[in-house]
């Protein structure tokens, strides 16, 4: 499995551009790094006015489905 830190603006409907999307791979980081990286895109995020940001849990791997932790929309 493999473990993400995700950051994903979000766009109003009249704009027409790419959204950001930024991922980390914090798969086998100690707890101490995955919080200092969180920590980074939480200072990213207040460039966004509206944005998601999660863990991303990759299972495709193993031939299952992913699932994520939402950790702070708004």
């Amino acid at each position: 499995m493999r473990v993400y830190l995700e950051l994903i603006e979000q766009l109003n409907m009249e704009f027409s551009g790419e959204a950001d999307f930024i991922r980390v791979d914090v798969t086998g980081w100690s707890d101490g790094d995955v919080e200092e990286a969180l920590s980074l895109l939480k200072e990213i995020s207040n460039s966004y006015e509206h944005y998601v940001l999660q863990k991303h849990f990759c299972r495709h791997d193993e031939g299952e489905a992913c699932t994520v932790e939402v950790i702070e929309v708004k």
